[in-house]
C-alpha cells in the first residue's frame, strides 16, 4: 500500500532513497577518514619500534666503554692486576652480549619492516653485507677477548676493538636510516589524510548542493506539474471547462498535460454543443407547439371555410351558365360585361381561397409517410431545371455543385417540395441578376443541402420568426406565410434539421438542410 497510494508518495520514497544513499556515502566517508586517522596514529606510535641507524652506531660504540676501565700497572700487585682484568673481562662480555643482541634485534626489525618502509633492493643488499661484516668482526673480537688477561696482548686487543668499532660505525653511517623513511612516510600519510579530509568535505558540500538541486528539480518538474494537473482536474470537475494547463516540460508529464488540455477542450466543446443543442431543441419544441396549435386551428378553419367556398363556387358557376345573352338582353353591353367580370372574379378568388385552405390542410395533416432511398442530387437538379423554365426567374441563376448521386432516406416528393420552396424563396428575394447556389455534401450520418442566395437577407428578428405560420417577408398579397412553416414541418417529420443564417439585410440568406442517410435514425427517433 505504501507504494501504490499516489505518484507523489512514490516519488517521495525515491527521493528518500537518494537521501539515504547520500547519508550512507557520507557516513562511509567519515568512517574511512576515522580509520585513516587511526592508521596514522598507529603509524606514529610505531616510530619507536622502527630500527634506527643512530641506535645501531651507539650500540657498536658501547664496545669501547669497558676498555676504558683502569687496570693497575706492572708495579701493582699481581692480584690487583688479575682482579682488574677479570672485572674488565666480565664487563666487556656483558656489553658484547648486549651488542650482539641489539644487532640481532636491529636485523630482525629491518626484516619485519612493512613493504612501504622496506629499503630498496640495493639498500637491502648493503644492510645484509653490513650485518655479515658485523657478525664476522664480533666473532673475531670474541675470539680475542681472552687477551685482556695478557698484559702484552691487552693493548693490541684494545686497538683491535677500537679499530673494529670505527670500521663498523663508518659502514653503518653510510647506510640509509630506516627511521628517516618512516618520517617521510608519516609526512606522506599526513598529507594524504589532509587531502582526503578536504576531498570528503568537498564531496559532502557537492552532495548537499546536488541534493538541493535534486529537490528543486523534483518539485519544479515533477511535483509542481502533478499539483497543477490535480488542480486542473478539480476545476474541470467543478465546471470550469475553460481551464488549461501550462505545459513547460518535455517528459511524460508534458504529454499528460497536453492530453489533459485536449480532453478539457473536448469537454468544453461538447458542453457548448449540448447547450446549443438544448437551446435548439427547446426552440424546436416551442416551434413544434406553435405549429401544432396553428395546424389545429388551420384544420378547423379550412373545414369551416371549405363548405361556404364550395357553395359560392357552385353558385357562381351556375349563374355564369344561366346568365346568357337572352337573359341579359335588357342590359347594356357594358353592364353585361361587368356582370361576367364579377362572376369570373368571384370564381378566381374562390379558387384562390380553396388553394389556401388546401395548404392549410396540408400543413395540418402533412403528406404520406412513405420513405425510401432517394437521390437528393437528382431532386435538386430537377428543381433547378424546373424553376429555370419559369418566365419570372429567367433573369436569375440556380446552380448545383455536384452531379454524383447521393442518397438519403426520405419521402421524395416531400423533399422536392422542400427544396422547391427554399429555392423559390431565394429567387424571390433576389433582384435581377441574382443567384441561388445549391451545395450538397455527405456527412457521417446525414446528407447536408445548403441553399444560399445573394438576395435581400434577413434581420435577427426575421430569422427568429421565419418558420412561424403566417409570417412572411413578402409584400401583402404575394405570400401566405405558410411555405417555410410547411417546409420546416416536413423536415421535422423526416427527423432532420433546417437552419437559417444571414449577416443582415442586403447580405443574402443561407438555409442549411440536413436529412438522415439511413432508416435506423428515423426508427430510433
Amino acid at each position: 500500500m505504501l507504494l501504490t497510494n499516489s505518484m507523489r508518495r512514490k516519488l517521495g520514497i525515491n527521493l528518500a532513497l537518494v537521501v539515504l544513499m547520500l547519508l550512507l556515502f557520507s557516513v562511509s566517508s567519515l568512517l574511512g577518514i576515522v580509520s585513516y586517522r587511526r592508521m596514522v596514529s598507529d603509524l606514529a606510535l610505531s616510530i619507536t619500534n622502527i630500527p634506527r641507524r643512530d641506535e645501531l652506531v651507539a650500540t657498536l660504540t658501547s664496545l669501547v666503554k669497558p676498555l676504558q676501565a683502569p687496570i693497575p700497572g706492572p708495579t701493582a700487585p699481581v692480584s690487583s692486576q688479575i682482579d682488574a682484568a677479570k672485572a674488565q673481562y666480565r664487563h666487556f662480555g656483558q656489553v658484547f652480549s648486549d651488542v650482539e643482541e641489539r644487532v640481532a634485534n636491529f636485523q630482525q626489525q629491518c626484516h619485519n619492516l612493512p613493504e612501504s618502509l622496506r629499503p630498496s633492493y640495493p639498500e637491502e643488499s648493503s644492510y645484509n653485507s653490513m650485518f655479515l661484516t658485523v657478525k664476522n668482526r664480533l666473532a673475531q673480537l670474541r675470539s680475542e677477548q681472552d687477551f685482556v688477561f695478557d698484559p702484552r696482548l691487552r693493548a693490541e686487543f684494545h686497538h683491535d676493538v677500537i679499530r673494529t668499532v670505527a670500521e663498523l660505525t663508518s659502514i653503518a653511517e653510510k647506510l640509509p636510516d630506516p627511521s628517516n623513511r618512516l618520517g617521510e612516510r608519516l609526512k606522506e600519510a599526513s598529507e594524504d589524510y589532509k587531502f582526503h579530509f578536504r576531498m570528503v568535505m568537498a564531496t559532502g558540500l557537492i552532495s548537499l548542493a546536488l541534493f538541493s538541486l535534486l529537490s528543486y528539480w523534483t518539485w519544479k518538474w515533477i511535483f509542481a506539474p502533478i499539483h497543477r494537473l490535480t488542480v486542473g482536474v478539480d476545476k474541470i470537475s467543478s465546471g470550469d471547462y475553460g481551464f488549461r494547463l501550462q505545459v513547460d516540460t518535455t517528459c511524460e508529464l508534458s504529454q499528460m498535460g497536453q492530453t489533459f488540455n485536449k480532453m478539457a477542450a473536448k469537454i468544453e466543446q461538447d458542453q457548448r454543443d449540448k447547450e446549443r443543442e438544448i437551446a435548439e431543441r427547446s426552440k424546436q419544441l416551442v416551434q413544434s407547439e406553435r405549429l401544432a396549435g396553428a395546424g389545429f386551428l388551420a384544420s378547423g378553419v379550412a373545414h369551416e371555410i371549405n363548405n361556404p367556398l364550395t357553395v359560392i363556387m357552385t353558385a357562381a358557376s351556375g349563374l355564369d351558365r344561366r346568365l346568357t345573352d337572352d337573359v341579359l338582353s335588357s342590359m347594356s353591353d357594358k353592364d353585361r360585361k361587368r356582370v361576367h367580370d364579377y362572376l369570373q372574379l368571384i370564381q378566381s378568388e374562390t379558387e384562390r381561397c380553396e388553394r389556401i385552405t388546401k395548404k392549410l390542410l396540408d400543413f395540418s395533416y402533412g403528406s404520406g409517410d412513405e420513405r425510401n432511398l432517394y437521390d437528393v442530387v437528382a431532386v435538386a437538379q430537377e428543381v433547378a431545371s424546373m424553376v429555370g423554365h419559369l418566365s419570372k426567374y429567367q433573369d436569375r441563376t440556380v446552380t448545383v455543385n455536384r452531379t454524383e448521386p447521393l442518397h438519403a432516406w426520405v419521402n421524395g416528393p416531400e423533399i422536392k417540395q422542400v427544396v422547391l420552396n427554399l429555392v423559390a424563396n431565394g429567387l424571390d428575394a433576389c433582384s435581377s441578376g441574382g443567384r441561388v447556389d445549391i451545395s450538397i455534401e455527405e456527412l457521417v450520418d446525414d446528407v447536408q443541402i445548403t441553399i444560399a442566395d445573394n438576395g435581400s437577407g434577413m434581420s435577427p428578428e426575421q430569422r427568429q420568426k421565419i418558420f412561424e405560420p403566417f409570417f412572411t417577408t413578402k409584400e401583402i398579397g404575394k405570400g401566405t406565410g405558410l411555405g417555410l412553416s410547411i417546409t420546416h414541418r416536413i423536415v421535422a417529420d423526416h427527423y432532420g434539421t433546417l437552419e437559417v443564417a444571414s449577416d443582415g439585410p442586403g447580405q443574402g440568406s443561407t438555409f442549411t438542410l440536413r436529412l438522415p442517410k439511413r432508416e435506423a435514425r428515423s426508427s430510433a427517433a
